[in-house]
Protein backbone atom coordinates (compact mmCIF):
# COMPACT_ATOMS: atom_id res chain seq x y z
CA UNK A 1 0.00 0.00 0.00
CA UNK A 2 2.50 2.68 0.79
CA UNK A 3 4.56 1.50 -2.12
CA UNK A 4 1.16 2.23 -4.05
CA UNK A 5 0.69 5.62 -2.58
CA UNK A 6 4.59 6.60 -3.10
CA UNK A 7 3.32 5.68 -7.23
CA UNK A 8 0.68 7.56 -7.02
CA UNK A 9 2.07 10.78 -5.21
CA UNK A 10 5.07 10.57 -8.29
CA UNK A 11 2.65 10.29 -11.13
CA UNK A 12 0.33 12.61 -9.94
CA UNK A 13 3.93 15.35 -9.42
CA UNK A 14 4.42 14.54 -13.06
CA UNK A 15 1.22 15.31 -14.03
CA UNK A 16 1.35 18.27 -12.36
CA UNK A 17 4.98 19.42 -14.12
CA UNK A 18 2.90 18.89 -18.13
CA UNK A 19 1.72 22.22 -19.76
CA UNK A 20 -1.62 22.43 -19.82
CA UNK A 21 -1.88 25.25 -22.12
CA UNK A 22 -1.43 25.31 -25.49
CA UNK A 23 0.59 28.41 -27.16
CA UNK A 24 -0.73 30.20 -30.21
CA UNK A 25 1.80 30.31 -33.46
CA UNK A 26 1.77 33.20 -35.63
CA UNK A 27 4.36 32.63 -38.59
CA UNK A 28 4.14 33.20 -42.43
CA UNK A 29 2.54 31.30 -44.34
CA UNK A 30 5.38 32.05 -47.40
CA UNK A 31 8.10 29.32 -48.01
CA UNK A 32 10.39 28.65 -46.76
CA UNK A 33 9.28 30.01 -43.38
CA UNK A 34 6.16 27.34 -43.53
CA UNK A 35 5.17 24.92 -46.41
CA UNK A 36 3.45 21.48 -46.84
CA UNK A 37 5.65 19.00 -49.09
CA UNK A 38 4.05 14.93 -49.40
CA UNK A 39 1.48 15.98 -46.46
CA UNK A 40 4.54 16.75 -44.07
CA UNK A 41 4.74 20.44 -42.46
CA UNK A 42 7.99 22.15 -43.28
CA UNK A 43 9.70 25.56 -43.29
CA UNK A 44 12.83 27.57 -41.04
CA UNK A 45 9.59 29.27 -38.66
CA UNK A 46 7.80 26.41 -38.56
CA UNK A 47 10.22 23.65 -37.24
CA UNK A 48 12.59 26.29 -34.96
CA UNK A 49 8.74 27.64 -33.34
CA UNK A 50 6.90 24.37 -32.94
CA UNK A 51 10.52 22.84 -31.20
CA UNK A 52 10.19 25.69 -28.98
CA UNK A 53 6.80 24.39 -28.09
CA UNK A 54 7.87 21.03 -28.13
CA UNK A 55 10.90 21.72 -24.96
CA UNK A 56 8.09 23.78 -23.12
CA UNK A 57 6.59 20.27 -22.81
CA UNK A 58 3.09 22.03 -24.28
CA UNK A 59 0.77 22.18 -27.37
CA UNK A 60 0.48 24.71 -30.39
CA UNK A 61 -2.24 25.93 -31.95
CA UNK A 62 -0.71 27.09 -35.85
CA UNK A 63 -1.99 30.31 -37.45
CA UNK A 64 0.48 30.73 -40.64
CA UNK A 65 -0.64 34.22 -42.56
CA UNK A 66 1.17 37.24 -43.87
CA UNK A 67 3.69 39.15 -41.97
CA UNK A 68 1.49 42.39 -41.64
CA UNK A 69 -1.21 40.05 -40.75
CA UNK A 70 0.81 38.59 -37.99
CA UNK A 71 2.27 41.47 -37.20
CA UNK A 72 -1.54 42.67 -36.42
CA UNK A 73 -2.64 39.59 -34.75
CA UNK A 74 0.45 40.31 -32.17
CA UNK A 75 -0.42 43.87 -31.56
CA UNK A 76 -3.58 43.38 -30.76
CA UNK A 77 -3.07 40.09 -28.20
CA UNK A 78 -4.79 37.44 -30.65
CA UNK A 79 -1.09 35.38 -30.24
CA UNK A 80 1.08 34.16 -28.26
CA UNK A 81 4.36 34.08 -30.50
CA UNK A 82 5.32 35.29 -33.67
CA UNK A 83 8.38 34.61 -35.63
CA UNK A 84 10.81 34.82 -37.39
CA UNK A 85 11.00 38.10 -37.29
CA UNK A 86 13.11 40.79 -37.00
CA UNK A 87 13.19 44.12 -34.56
CA UNK A 88 10.16 46.46 -34.72
CA UNK A 89 9.63 49.44 -32.52
CA UNK A 90 5.63 48.49 -32.97
CA UNK A 91 5.92 44.83 -31.50
CA UNK A 92 8.67 45.96 -28.78
CA UNK A 93 5.64 47.86 -27.04
CA UNK A 94 3.57 44.13 -26.62
CA UNK A 95 6.11 41.75 -26.70
CA UNK A 96 9.65 40.35 -25.54
CA UNK A 97 11.88 40.03 -29.06
CA UNK A 98 14.14 36.91 -28.03
CA UNK A 99 17.39 36.97 -30.96
CA UNK A 100 17.98 33.39 -32.27
CA UNK A 101 20.24 34.42 -35.01
CA UNK A 102 22.14 37.14 -36.38
CA UNK A 103 22.98 37.39 -39.94
CA UNK A 104 24.12 39.59 -42.45
CA UNK A 105 21.41 41.29 -45.05
CA UNK A 106 22.43 41.01 -48.66
CA UNK A 107 22.00 43.22 -51.56
CA UNK A 108 20.56 41.02 -54.55
CA UNK A 109 21.29 43.45 -57.79
CA UNK A 110 20.32 42.26 -61.31
CA UNK A 111 23.07 42.32 -63.42
CA UNK A 112 21.50 44.66 -65.78
CA UNK A 113 21.84 47.32 -63.70
CA UNK A 114 25.22 46.38 -61.58
CA UNK A 115 27.69 48.78 -61.48
CA UNK A 116 31.31 47.45 -59.23
CA UNK A 117 31.86 50.77 -58.28
CA UNK A 118 28.23 51.61 -56.37
CA UNK A 119 28.63 51.15 -52.95
CA UNK A 120 24.95 50.00 -51.18
CA UNK A 121 23.84 53.47 -50.50
CA UNK A 122 24.89 54.48 -54.44
CA UNK A 123 22.48 51.69 -55.22
CA UNK A 124 19.75 53.26 -52.51
CA UNK A 125 19.99 56.73 -54.40
CA UNK A 126 19.85 55.46 -57.89
CA UNK A 127 16.75 56.74 -59.46
CA UNK A 128 16.86 54.39 -62.04
CA UNK A 129 16.20 51.39 -59.01
CA UNK A 130 12.86 50.13 -58.10
CA UNK A 131 13.55 47.87 -54.76
CA UNK A 132 10.23 45.73 -53.88
CA UNK A 133 9.79 44.42 -50.00
CA UNK A 134 6.93 43.27 -48.07
CA UNK A 135 3.71 45.51 -46.99
CA UNK A 136 4.26 46.59 -43.29
CA UNK A 137 7.66 45.39 -42.92
CA UNK A 138 10.97 46.79 -44.51
CA UNK A 139 12.16 43.46 -44.64
CA UNK A 140 15.72 44.04 -43.93
CA UNK A 141 15.40 47.57 -44.69
CA UNK A 142 15.53 50.49 -42.38
CA UNK A 143 13.03 53.33 -41.61
CA UNK A 144 15.45 55.65 -43.14
CA UNK A 145 15.98 53.40 -46.41
CA UNK A 146 12.29 52.71 -46.67
CA UNK A 147 11.18 56.77 -46.58
CA UNK A 148 13.81 57.13 -49.01
CA UNK A 149 12.53 54.98 -51.34
CA UNK A 150 8.69 55.60 -50.81
CA UNK A 151 9.19 59.29 -51.17
CA UNK A 152 11.00 58.66 -55.12
CA UNK A 153 8.08 55.97 -56.01
CA UNK A 154 11.13 53.41 -56.05
CA UNK A 155 9.33 50.95 -53.96
CA UNK A 156 7.18 47.70 -55.15
CA UNK A 157 5.34 46.56 -51.95
CA UNK A 158 4.27 42.94 -52.08
CA UNK A 159 2.17 40.62 -49.61
CA UNK A 160 5.10 37.89 -49.44
CA UNK A 161 8.79 36.61 -50.18
CA UNK A 162 7.92 34.78 -53.12
CA UNK A 163 6.55 37.64 -54.58
CA UNK A 164 9.52 39.75 -53.96
CA UNK A 165 11.44 37.52 -56.05
CA UNK A 166 9.23 36.77 -58.79
CA UNK A 167 9.03 40.47 -59.48
CA UNK A 168 13.49 40.12 -59.44
CA UNK A 169 13.50 37.34 -61.90
CA UNK A 170 10.70 39.05 -64.29
CA UNK A 171 12.53 42.03 -64.46
CA UNK A 172 9.62 44.24 -62.13
CA UNK A 173 11.88 45.37 -60.11
CA UNK A 174 15.79 45.57 -59.82
CA UNK A 175 16.86 45.15 -56.36
CA UNK A 176 15.96 43.93 -52.72
CA UNK A 177 17.10 43.15 -49.46
CA UNK A 178 17.62 40.09 -48.17
CA UNK A 179 19.01 37.00 -45.96
CA UNK A 180 20.88 33.85 -46.62
CA UNK A 181 17.53 32.33 -45.80
CA UNK A 182 15.37 34.26 -48.29
CA UNK A 183 18.32 34.10 -50.59
CA UNK A 184 19.14 30.21 -51.27
CA UNK A 185 15.56 29.24 -51.43
CA UNK A 186 14.11 31.83 -54.13
CA UNK A 187 17.34 32.19 -56.11
CA UNK A 188 19.97 29.56 -55.32
CA UNK A 189 17.27 26.47 -55.09
CA UNK A 190 16.31 27.71 -58.54
CA UNK A 191 19.80 28.00 -60.23
CA UNK A 192 18.84 32.13 -60.54
CA UNK A 193 21.99 33.03 -59.21
CA UNK A 194 24.15 33.79 -62.41
CA UNK A 195 21.51 36.85 -63.07
CA UNK A 196 21.71 38.68 -60.01
CA UNK A 197 24.78 39.95 -58.01
CA UNK A 198 24.75 39.54 -54.09
CA UNK A 199 26.19 41.68 -52.11
CA UNK A 200 26.60 41.08 -48.02
CA UNK A 201 25.96 43.97 -46.08
CA UNK A 202 28.30 43.33 -43.57
CA UNK A 203 27.43 46.75 -41.49
CA UNK A 204 23.86 45.41 -41.57
CA UNK A 205 23.58 42.75 -39.51
CA UNK A 206 19.87 41.79 -38.00
CA UNK A 207 18.92 39.43 -35.74
CA UNK A 208 16.07 37.13 -36.43
CA UNK A 209 14.07 36.05 -33.32
CA UNK A 210 10.59 35.36 -32.25
CA UNK A 211 8.24 37.67 -30.33
CA UNK A 212 6.42 36.44 -27.43
CA UNK A 213 3.05 38.61 -26.08
CA UNK A 214 3.86 39.90 -22.72
CA UNK A 215 -0.02 40.10 -22.45
CA UNK A 216 -0.30 36.51 -23.06
CA UNK A 217 2.59 35.00 -21.78
CA UNK A 218 3.93 35.55 -18.47
CA UNK A 219 7.14 36.29 -17.64
CA UNK A 220 8.42 32.60 -16.33
CA UNK A 221 7.12 31.36 -19.33
CA UNK A 222 9.27 33.73 -21.30
CA UNK A 223 12.02 33.15 -19.19
CA UNK A 224 11.76 29.40 -20.08
CA UNK A 225 11.51 30.18 -23.73
CA UNK A 226 14.60 32.40 -23.57
CA UNK A 227 16.63 29.32 -21.85
CA UNK A 228 15.59 26.93 -24.31
CA UNK A 229 16.94 29.16 -27.23
CA UNK A 230 19.76 29.66 -25.59
CA UNK A 231 20.36 25.74 -25.02
CA UNK A 232 19.61 25.19 -28.78
CA UNK A 233 22.38 27.45 -29.79
CA UNK A 234 24.52 25.82 -27.85
CA UNK A 235 23.60 22.14 -28.80
CA UNK A 236 23.53 23.35 -32.11
CA UNK A 237 20.08 22.40 -32.88
CA UNK A 238 19.47 25.85 -33.73
CA UNK A 239 22.07 25.65 -36.44
CA UNK A 240 20.13 22.59 -37.59
CA UNK A 241 16.60 23.57 -37.35
CA UNK A 242 17.97 26.12 -40.70
CA UNK A 243 20.57 24.04 -42.66
CA UNK A 244 17.91 22.44 -44.79
CA UNK A 245 16.90 26.16 -46.18
CA UNK A 246 20.70 27.90 -46.33
CA UNK A 247 23.42 27.09 -48.73
CA UNK A 248 26.13 24.98 -46.76
CA UNK A 249 28.60 27.90 -46.66
CA UNK A 250 26.38 30.26 -44.84
CA UNK A 251 25.11 28.40 -42.59
CA UNK A 252 27.91 29.83 -40.19
CA UNK A 253 25.48 32.61 -39.96
CA UNK A 254 23.14 30.22 -38.05
CA UNK A 255 25.73 28.74 -35.62
CA UNK A 256 26.54 32.41 -33.37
Amino acid sequence: MILLNVLFAMMFAHANDLCERRFVLAFMDNEPSYFIENGVKKGHSYVLMTEVVKQLECRETEIPGSYAANKEKLLKNRVDIMGLAIRDAEMDKVAEFIPAYRVPRMLIVDKKVFNPAYKIDDYLKSSKIVFSTLIGAGFFMSDQERELLFKQKRLFEVPGPADIFANLIKGRTQATFSTPLFTHYYLSRKGQDHNFVILPDPNQAQDLGIYVSKARVTEKERNKIKDIIKRMKSDGSLARSAKDYVREEDLKYYKD
